[in-house]
């Protein structure tokens, strides 16, 4: 994958946490998902960021 391609992820997740602001419970599932997805973006690409890319997500780390 390449840098684009978590932007677009970590936007799309922005994006969704955004729409949920008005939901504490989905906000939270948004944000543990954020987490998974860095966890599993971390396995493809050895100097992926995870706190960059939680960031991004609008995600603390």
């Amino acid at each position: 994958m390449t840098r684009k391609d978590y932007e677009l992820i970590a936007a799309a997740v922005s994006e969704a946490r955004a729409d949920m602001a008005d939901h504490p419970g989905r906000l939270a599932g948004a944000a543990q998902t954020a987490r998974r997805l860095a966890s599993a973006l971390r396995t493809t690409n050895p100097r992926f960021d995870r706190d960059r890319f939680l960031a991004a997500c609008g995600v603390d780390s």
